[in-house]
């Protein structure tokens, strides 16, 4: 049985919400408390995060890949929605258990191997790689500034983000950076393929007027986005107006969508 803490709010078809790094699923996923009035939606605190034991084994999305299965086991078919690092554990978990997945929707997931042959990707997975292959020599200063600077933030940028911080926020931290690094996961392209369900990409529209250079790492997502559904045959959805977090910067069009795809699976 699994060891991972998770929060129930409201009934009906199960929904699995996964938060990415630096996070908790109740910040994450603020905007989707409406949805509860017809589904009973889980918030996931992967390994490590929150009131989950982080325990000895390397994080990420290896091992979230096979606790979320074990989730599915015990409790039944649910749709998968998840974040960022999150959004990667679910891809990976809906290819051990294409069965009982009802609906897929990644938002922004960084395995930016994926697309490969797109020069934004293949930056910024480079010098992602390198901040992976440092993490255990960093301390979390040095790690949270550099990690950091490999999706666009300033140190100053950083120290801003950091500096109202709790203890558990730092413990989250702790845990984002022993997770494995993203580019290595290997997406299970053959089994999504031939799955039923619908698989959903979305995407922020990363406007370059609004968030200046930040906008190719937006195009980076973007373009991992474009290579999972082509591979997939799922479809990409991009908010406009929107950053890395759809799901909370435009709430109603994102829980517009996630309603749309879950009555139609």
């Amino acid at each position: 049985m699994t060891k991972l803490h998770v929060e129930t709010m409201g009934s009906g078809t199960p929904v699995m919400l996964v938060h990415g790094s630096f996070a908790t699923p109740a910040g994450s996923f603020a905007g989707q408390k409406p949805l509860s009035d017809a589904y009973e939606l889980r918030l996931v605190e992967r390994r490590g995060y929150g009131r989950s034991a982080a325990g000895e084994e390397e994080l990420g999305w290896a091992v979230d890949a096979e606790d979320l299965a074990e989730l599915l086991d015990e409790s039944g078919p649910a749709h998968l929605v998840g974040h960022s690092y999150g959004g990667i554990s679910c891809l990976m978990a809906a290819g051990l258990r294409p069965e009982k997945v009802l609906s897929l929707v990644a938002i922004e997931p960084p395995v930016f191997t994926a697309a490969s042959d797109d020069a934004d990707a293949a930056r910024v997975a480079g010098a992602s790689k390198a901040v992976a292959e440092r993490a255990s020599e960093l301390d979390r200063d040095e790690f949270m500034r550099e990690w950091g600077a490999t999706v666009g933030l300033s140190r100053f940028e950083v120290a801003a983000w950091t500096e109202g911080f709790t203890a558990d926020d730092w413990s989250n931290a702790d845990a984002s950076k022993r997770e494995r690094w993203p580019g290595d996961a290997e997406i299970p392209y053959e089994v999504l393929a031939g799955a039923a369900f619908p698989k959903v990409l979305a995407r922020g529209g990363w406007n370059p007027e609004q968030v200046g250079r930040k906008a190719q790492v937006g195009a980076a997502f973007g373009a991992v986005c474009n290579a999972i559904a082509d591979r997939t045959g799922g479809r990409v959805v991009r908010f406009a107006n929107s950053t890395h977090n759809p799901q909370s910067e435009e709430a109603s069009a994102f829980n517009e969508l996630l309603r749309e795809v879950w009555q139609g699976s």
